[in-house]
């Protein structure tokens, strides 16, 4: 009778949890569809962007802490708004794509209701696609600020991914990937801001996370080619983790094919951002003065704002004209430059889930097939799935219950046919 009434009480005490989290859900959605007019929550104060926010400021010693150390914490709310889960954003040390000493935000967050499942509570580092240049893009200041944070940074849309994780009684783990430089695509630098975030948040005390928890990992577009950057890397640089399985979806996997694919289009605003991360990952490539004096204006604009509202201004701009100078495919500097940072140079030793849709908007199939390939042919565990869901995001949403699944039986150990299965 006993154990009835406790399980009675932590199923209510999940649907308050579920529908405390709609509510949050439904509070950013209709931002979103509303427009830029909103009403902050009552009495909530004016969160700072991080290059106002002392909090964001590294040590004078950082070089003296090892990566993943804990710098600082604080509890926090998400959303801005009072919800039954703990939420705590921690700095923490990292290294950059040279291994030179940064640092790193993530926000943690663990529901009220105790976990019941077999070992430790599962742990998934979910990569919101940050793709931006600009600080204000920076996830855990979204995940702070709420609506505050405004309509233009692309993330708002994928906030109700993090609620439906924690629906699972997961803890969810979400880092600020670029690093306090904002270094989108930087495939090394995302790696290890994400694996040093998730060593923070096993280590920080208050989430009372085991070492040992079974970690997934999760990501669409900007987020997907983060995760599978961090998938790529974990072995080498944080094997100690117990890493079950990842997902990863609509997959940035040859940016050169993606900002060709979206030049001149609807989504000419993927390519502006895309080549303005290239010109500051590798300043030796000149990747702005390649092009022509409105393009390269559109490309310095990009170089400090979010993916939205550089997809907003650019809509239809023609950023290069193939049969003239400005061909991709013959600029060595700048393939150069993209190649650096493409995915497939280390091989996942996690089983993985995968999905693109041949009816893609923004990101080619080819490409991503290529990477599957490439892990399928080196011996990784992969389930592939080509869907025929119209549009990129709409394939985010559609797929996201079957990635879900899947996390779930790697979490709860689960066995995976071992190989490729492409469907």
């Amino acid at each position: 009778m006993t154990t009835r009434m406790q399980n009675t009480r932590a199923g209510r005490h999940r649907r308050s949890i579920i529908r405390s989290l709609c509510v949050a859900t439904a509070v950013v959605v209709a931002a979103a569809i509303g427009g830029t007019s909103y009403a902050d929550p009552v009495g909530a104060p004016q969160v700072l962007t991080p290059d106002r926010d002392p909090f964001y400021a590294p040590p004078p010693n950082l070089g003296a802490y090892a990566n993943g150390a804990i710098l600082g914490s604080r509890p926090s709310a998400l959303y801005g708004l009072p919800l039954p889960i703990n939420v705590w954003q921690i700095q923490y040390k990292s290294s950059d794509a040279d291994n030179r000493p940064t640092t790193g935000v993530t926000t943690v967050m663990v529901p009220d209701t105790p976990w019941t499942g077999a070992g430790p509570r599962p742990v998934v580092s979910y990569q919101m696609a940050e793709d931006g240049l600009g600080i204000q893009c920076a996830s855990s200041y979204v995940l702070r600020a709420g609506v505050q944070a405004g309509l233009q940074n692309g993330q708002d849309p994928e906030t109700p991914v993090a609620t439906a994780l924690l629906q699972r009684n997961w803890a969810v783990v979400v880092s600020d990937y670029e690093g306090p430089q904002e270094r989108f695509l930087d495939r090394d630098q995302e790696a290890h801001s994400n694996l040093d975030g998730i060593r923070a948040a096993l280590a920080f005390a208050p989430a009372a996370l085991s070492p040992s928890a079974p970690v997934a990992a999760f990501g669409y577009s900007g987020g997907a080619f983060a995760t599978a950057a961090t998938m790529e890397m974990q072995p080498r640089y944080a094997p100690e983790l117990n890493v079950a399985g990842f997902a990863a979806g609509g997959i940035p996997a040859d940016l050169l094919a993606a900002i060709a694919m979206n030049n001149g289009t609807h989504n000419a605003g993927l390519a502006a951002i895309a080549l303005a991360a290239l010109d500051r990952l590798s300043p030796e490539a000149n990747v702005a003065a390649q092009f022509d004096d409105a393009s390269r204006t559109a490309i310095a604009t990009a170089s400090n704002q979010c993916v939205q509202q550089v997809v907003n201004a650019n809509a239809g701009r023609l950023l290069y004209d193939a049969s003239g100078q400005s061909d991709l495919a013959g600029n060595p500097a700048i393939q150069a430059a993209a190649g650096k940072q493409n995915l497939g140079r280390a091989v996942p030793t996690a089983p993985m889930y995968a999905w693109h849709s041949g009816l893609d908007d923004a990101l080619p199939l080819p490409s991503t097939d290529a990477l599957i390939d490439r892990y399928c042919a080196a011996g990784a565990t992969v389930s592939y799935h080509r869907t025929d869901v119209q549009g990129h995001a709409a394939a985010a949403v559609a797929e996201i219950p079957a990635a879900f699944d899947y996390l779930n039986d790697r979490l709860t150990g689960r066995p995976v046919q071992p190989g490729c299965n492409v469907f």
